[in-house]
């Protein structure tokens, strides 16, 4: 499906690899009797049979499969049953005009000679240079080069390779591999030995991206193609399939941009990017690598960029990094029946987002949906179905959309530019059913319907002028203040009528709009809300230069009086000038306002919800407000004949705090045919005051309508002191809500514990050596970074390596928190911290809070009693004492370590 495109031309024209993981380090190779050898006694024969044999230098270097210890999914690189196989390879350069004499010029410098100007210019500056690198790869093991082809930087010739054995006739090709090789040089400017970059697809994420946005004859199969089958590609590796999830390493995101931005220069052909990646946000558009995004799209207007929302949903304000990036065009996961029906055989009775699809909220997003899953291209080593799905599916959809219209336009000599074709999107997508702003923002993707649109852009001298507009207004979530979207959720705090919300919204010029014109631009707005609850009172209705102008709604209390989450824009569109209908909207202002459900004494601080004929992969949302003192938060979850469901219904719940992060874990699904209760609890520091939010969410496959009951119970405690400062003593507990207590309360002390905070400086890895024994055969370790820190990052891997360097548990930090739990043989062990700087230049100082838990092979039991003696009884409001003994039968806590229980 990425061998071709649609007119039969090679479809994958360019490749690089900034994740670092396809870097290999070559060396000066010994010369002895016709063969080269490498410092480990690896012998590379044949050379002098070469069609272009080396004369100067040569280096070494080999791909050995102990190289992919750590990687999840392909270790046995040429399939032969065996991970001990090394290929050797050799890299020198040689004179051009030799080279092109025996290899040609290079059919990938003939295709890209012929398609313009700038690009037959690029190739004629790039071949003035006297000398070629080579690389010759021993591909099947057995030492002799003199049947391999030399291999030249991929853009040259398209030159492919893969690694075989004549031991084992039946393995198959599991992935191709392409090439460049970088020249390196000392402090001097001396040469020294280069770094050849090897490309690969070893997480078959990237090449399934690739097919759905322009893949042809998807599998061999006739009429299986990507949205765009006549693109081509150009793959620019940004992850690690070392770390886990193929996490970015440090710059690796921002070197794929300006290479893509560079390109299109060097080349003169647009390029759209599909960024089908991103991680937690923790602070909506204020990372560092959104605000680059900003700048750098600023100075390119013809750099398409799509993105995945994220697969953080449902819970509102979820969408990750770089998708809240206001330049880019993030996309949620839309979900068909005919999807559902084809790839999960599911008997869907509307179309629908799938579940995992983040939301908006704190920030206008996602932009517009597109479906999220599919059959697409995948390396050889992924057996069974080619199906995957998630908002990285959906990116691609909608990049494949985005490649179609701007090669349209092209062929309409039409001029356009990113901000056009966004604004083109939103306005000509298709409203789905049932879901809110939040969920679908300007709807599901419409080739057709957004042609039209962005034909009448294209048409308007106005259109060209301004790229995007900033808009700001008040959220009390960012650190900052600000936000582009209106979001409210704090109880009693929402402004209703007659306060006011005020948006400032100022243009973003396109680069080549000189200073007189940007002086003298003006514009005039119509502004229309999209629901009666949301009032346009006041304020500029134009914008003269850029000094932008401010917007002033209200919210009518009156029609919000019922809690729920409600989402709503007010679209300003151009008053006049050269544009009409879906073309003129300009812009729109966001607005989410979320009413929770009080829970107090008045209902016994519990509340209980129903749903009823809820539809598969459909979601619905109950908002509680937090008592102050609450110190439980217990979620259950009923689906149930009682409840009313009948069998083949099923749901699971998600809790999210007030700024959408989930807390209680996964609750599993509940269903009439297995387990139809499930109970969640949030405990202790993570519960705090606000608006909470409990989604119920069907499953896709859901033979039946869901029916069911949700119960929302709190219970609290104040305990004093809060921590022990020793193994014995006495705690004051008093409940906090009414009702009396009556029981039992256990105690253990687990193991022990140190607490300590990580400064790191001008390095993007920290280790830390453990060991467990019998002793304290398991650990847990929790990282906390602060937010100023987390917006630094596009990724930050965590990991556990034993003593042979093989990574045992693989994880990252979800947001600002990293949890790793291992239960290990006996032995020395490593935990890891790999973090991906979005800018190199932020690196110098950063760090965390680091928690480290041993735990006993058996916890130590203790003896709780009330003081004075007699039944266990906490009335409200009435101090009790607790006397907590334990007998010293543990091992002794190491020095800066404390017991825990």
């Amino acid at each position: 499906g990425l061998q071709n495109t649609a007119a039969g031309g090679t479809k994958l024209i360019d490749v690089r690899d900034f994740g670092t993981q396809g870097d290999w380090d070559t060396a000066l190779a010994e010369l002895e009797d016709g063969v080269f050898l490498d410092e480990d006694g690896l012998k590379l024969s044949g050379a002098a049979d070469l069609p272009v044999p080396p004369t100067g230098d040569v280096y070494m270097g080999v791909i050995a499969e102990g190289d992919f210890l750590n990687n999840s999914s392909v270790h046995d690189l040429n399939d032969d049953g065996d991970t001990s196989d090394r290929f050797g390879f050799i890299v020198y350069q040689a004179e051009r005009a030799a080279v092109e004499a025996a290899l040609g010029e290079g059919a990938g410098y003939e295709m890209l000679a012929a398609l313009n100007e700038t690009a037959a210019a690029t190739v004629a500056k790039e071949r003035t240079s006297q000398r070629v690198w080579l690389v010759v790869v021993d591909t099947n093991a057995d030492g002799d080069l003199a049947a391999e082809v030399p291999l030249r930087d991929y853009h040259v010739n398209h030159d492919i390779f893969a690694l075989g054995s004549d031991n084992a006739p039946d393995s198959r090709a599991l992935m191709s591999w392409e090439l460049n090789v970088r020249t390196n040089e000392d402090h001097l400017g001396a040469m020294t030995a280069p770094t050849v970059e090897f490309h690969f697809d070893d997480g078959a994420h990237g090449s399934h991206c690739a097919g759905i946005a322009a893949g042809f004859g998807v599998s061999g199969q006739e009429g299986l193609n990507g949205v765009a089958p006549g693109a081509w590609v150009i793959s620019l590796k940004i992850g690690d399939n070392r770390l886990s999830g193929g996490a970015t390493r440090t710059s690796s995101m921002k070197k794929a941009y300006e290479y893509a931005a560079d390109f299109e220069e060097r080349w003169g052909i647009p390029v759209v990017v599909n960024m089908s990646f991103g991680i937690k946000a923790v602070e909506e558009g204020d990372d560092a690598m959104g605000g680059w995004l900003d700048d750098l799209l600023a100075e390119h207007p013809t750099l398409y960029v799509c993105t995945s929302a994220g697969n953080e949903g449902p819970g509102l304000s979820t969408v990750g990094l770089p998708a809240t990036s206001r330049s880019l065009i993030s996309s949620g996961a839309y979900l068909s029946p005919a999807t559902g029906r084809d790839l999960y055989n599911a008997d869907m009775a509307q179309p629908t987002l799938f579940a995992f699809s983040s939301r908006g909220g704190e920030t206008a997003k996602p932009d517009i949906v597109s479906p999220g899953s599919a059959l697409s291209t995948v390396p050889g080593y992924v057996d069974g179905m080619a199906r995957f799905n998630g908002t990285s599916m959906a990116s691609p959809q909608t990049a494949g959309a985005v490649a179609c219209l701007v090669s349209a336009a092209q062929q309409e000599d039409l001029t356009v530019h990113w901000g056009m074709v966004k604004r083109a999107l939103i306005a000509g997508g298709t409203p789905v059913k049932g879901l809110t702003l939040v969920d679908q923002g300007g709807g599901l993707v419409n080739i057709p319907a957004t042609w039209k649109v962005l034909s009448d852009l294209a048409g308007s001298e106005s259109a060209h002028a301004v790229l995007r507009y900033d808009i700001e207004t008040a959220c009390v979530f960012q650190a900052d203040g600000l936000s582009d979207a209106a979001y409210w959720r704090t109880p009693g705090g929402i402004p209703f009528s007659p306060e006011n919300i005020d948006f400032t919204v100022t243009p973003v010029f396109h680069p080549d709009l000189d200073p007189d014109a940007r002086d003298t631009f003006f514009r005039s707005f119509n502004f229309k809300s999209e629901a009666d609850w949301l009032k346009v009172i006041s304020g500029d209705r134009y914008i003269r230069g850029d000094m932008g102008m401010t917007v002033r709604v209200r919210y009518d209390g009156d029609k919000l009086g019922a809690p729920g989450a409600s989402s709503a824009r007010v679209i300003a569109s151009l008053d006049g000038g050269d544009l009409g209908g879906l073309a003129a909207r300009e812009f729109s202002l966001w607005n989410t306002v979320v009413i929770g459900e009080p829970v107090g004494p008045a209902n016994g601080y519990m509340k209980t919800f129903t749903g009823k004929d809820v539809p598969q992969s459909s979601v619905r949302r109950h908002y509680v407000d937090v008592p102050a003192g609450a110190s439980a938060m217990r979620v259950r979850l009923e689906v149930s004949e009682d409840a009313g469901s009948s069998r083949g219904a099923a749901a699971y719940t998600e809790i999210c705090n007030p700024e959408g992060h989930v807390k209680g874990g996964w609750s599993g699904y509940a269903s009439v045919d297995h387990q139809p209760i499930i109970d969640q609890t949030v405990l202790g520091h993570e519960l705090y005051p606000g608006t909470w939010e409990i989604n119920v969410a069907t499953g896709i496959r859901n033979e039946d309508l869901t029916d069911y009951r949700l119960t929302v119970s709190f219970d609290g405690y104040q305990v004093c002191p809060p921590v022990l400062a020793q193994t014995d003593g006495t705690l004051r507990v008093t409940r906090a809500f009414s009702g009396t207590f009556h029981g039992d309360v256990t105690a253990n002390i687990e193991g022990v514990r140190r607490e300590q905070t990580i400064e790191i400086a001008d390095a993007d890895t920290w280790t830390l050596p453990f060991t467990l024994d019998d002793a304290t055969p398991r650990a847990s370790f929790v990282l906390e970074m602060t937010e100023e820190v987390a917006n630094l990052f596009t990724d930050c891997a965590v990991r556990v390596l034993d003593g042979s360097g093989e990574a045992v548990r693989s994880t990252g930090f979800d947001g600002l928190e990293a949890h790793v739990n291992v239960s290990l043989p006996a032995g020395d062990y490593k935990l890891e911290v790999v973090g991906a700087f979005a800018l190199a230049e932020d690196m110098a100082d950063w760090g965390f809070e680091l928690e480290e838990k041993y735990f006993f092979a058996a916890p130590v039991a203790g003896d709780v009693s009330r003081a004075g003696g007699g039944d266990l009884i906490l009335p409200c409001g009435v101090p009790t004492a607790v006397d907590v003994t334990f007998e010293p039968t543990w091992p002794a806590a190491p020095e800066g370590h404390h017991v825990f229980g």
